[in-house]
């Protein structure tokens, strides 16, 4: 009798190098230009543009995932993914070579529009390529993909802009990703990547209709999203007159925006698909809101310097790594990763929290922050198996992307407005980390709540 194949089989090995590659480049890449940026930003006197270099990407990838769901299922995701990391390439080269903060900006939209494109095609890639009971197995690989960059990336990008500048810290970027490109057509030849798909039945309206009929309007709504995300950061700076009504009115834009890219019933936790968006939703913004808030702690009233501060963020991408290579061993059943993997989250933020208690020491909040870690790294992977699982062919890019724009969106709107806060708190010590912590403990309390209906099956129609 035959054993059963393997990521790292004969027949899956070409593809499995592929999409583990293209997930070290964005891992990569993601480190490497947070580490080089400050010093790009200070050459080219472009300061003031410091933080929509960061918000652009975002905004961006709203609108690229939003396309990309609509001609994913319309053509198959082969074409998009080398559309997505072709457009990457080219904004790296042009982030590279740019001569003012203004170009590098606009590079550097080009490049969130390509890694809209370029993540929601790979779900889609992953799922047609490989058999269900080998998705959870590739999913952790590519959560393992980040682990090597979230320890040695900012150490190797830092020592590159040093002795040879920003620029090429941009330029190396663009070999990792042909490379990359390569390994993943070689790799996928004849898996019928792009074979045409059936129309079912769906557990998402939209999706039931023809191609055709789908709504074409919702990229409109993603424009306004993506609009809505850049005033977001703007009024956040809290730095005029004008900022609160801005706050205001971006939150409200974005409210109605999110609520027509999302599948029905995903704001009140539907059993099914939409319960496990939501819950993407809701973890990655906790996790990110505590992840950033963490190391600014540390350098601002612990006094710890900046390596020091973000040990929480290498033992974090250890452990998220290590929860990831767990769920895709198959030991436990999806709906217990997702639990175990929300429970872990909320602990962790609770350990970490006590660090805000005077005289408790600093490495409390690493202790808390390996759990958070391990909890995201359990539940990530087994959210993406269960929403493609779940998904016919048809309406695979639709489903990845609410996936993905759930946690983009939720998260730009609470850092946005959590940032406000803070900055409106600044003059009463710690009581904005306070107000951050708790924000990014509420909603880690939700997506536990949201986590036991995540896994279940939707109710009958």
């Amino acid at each position: 009798m035959n054993s059963p194949a393997t990521i790292w089989g004969r027949e899956y090995r070409g593809a499995t190098l592929g999409f583990f590659g293209l997930g070290f480049m964005v891992a990569y890449s993601f480190a490497a230009v947070t580490t080089a940026m400050p010093q790009a930003a200070s050459e080219l006197n472009g300061l003031p543009l410091y933080g929509l270099a960061f918000g652009i990407t975002m905004a961006t990838s709203v609108i690229s995932m939003t396309l990309a769901a609509l001609w994913i299922d319309r053509s198959g995701p082969q074409i998009p993914l080398l559309t997505g990391v072709g457009i990457y390439v080219v904004g790296m080269l042009l982030s590279a070579f740019a001569p003012t903060m203004e170009l590098l900006v606009a590079a550097r939209a080009l490049t969130g529009f390509g890694s809209g494109l370029d993540s929601v095609a790979l779900y889609v890639c992953i799922a047609r390529v490989f058999p269900a009971y080998l998705r959870p197995k590739m999913f952790g690989a590519l959560a393992m993909a980040w682990l090597l960059p979230s320890i040695v990336g900012p150490a190797l990008s830092g020592i590159v802009t040093d002795h040879f500048g920003w620029r090429w810290v941009f330029g190396t970027v663009p070999v990792l990703a042909l490379v990359a490109m390569a390994l993943v057509l070689q790799g996928t030849r004849g898996s019928g990547m792009n074979r045409p798909v059936e129309i079912a039945e769906s557990s998402t309206p939209d999706t039931r209709r023809p191609l055709s009929a789908r709504p074409w309007w919702k990229p409109a709504w993603a424009v306004v999203a993506s609009a809505s995300v850049l005033l977001l950061g703007d009024a956040s700076t809290m730095d005029s007159p004008w900022s609160l009504p801005e706050l205001l009115a971006a939150v409200a834009l974005l409210a109605t925006a999110i609520n027509i890219l999302l599948p029905r019933g995903t704001w009140r936790g539907a059993k099914g698909l939409p319960s496990l968006i939501l819950m993407r939703g809701l973890m990655g913004t906790a996790f990110t809101i505590a992840d950033v808030y963490l190391p600014l702690y540390m350098i601002d009233q612990r006094g710890l310097p900046a390596w020091l501060a973000g040990l929480s963020l290498t033992v974090g991408g250890v452990t998220w790594a290590v929860g990831a290579w767990l769920s895709g061993r198959g030991t436990l059943r999806p709906r217990q990763l997702l639990r175990w993997g929300a429970g872990f989250m909320v602990l962790g933020m609770l350990i970490a929290a006590l660090v805000l208690i005077p005289g408790w020491p600093v490495w409390i909040a690493w202790v808390g922050w390996a759990a958070g870690g391990l909890g995201i790294g359990l539940a990530y992977p087994t959210q993406s198996v269960l929403v493609l699982g779940d998904s016919a062919p048809s309406e695979q890019g639709a489903n990845a992307s609410a996936l993905q724009l759930s946690e983009t969106l939720l998260t730009s709107t609470m850092l946005a407005v959590v940032g406000a806060v803070f900055a409106a708190l600044l003059a009463f010590g710690e009581a904005g980390y306070v107000m951050a912590f708790g924000v990014a403990c509420a909603l880690g309390l939700c997506t536990l709540l949201v986590s036991r209906r995540a896994g279940a099956l939707p109710s009958a129609a």
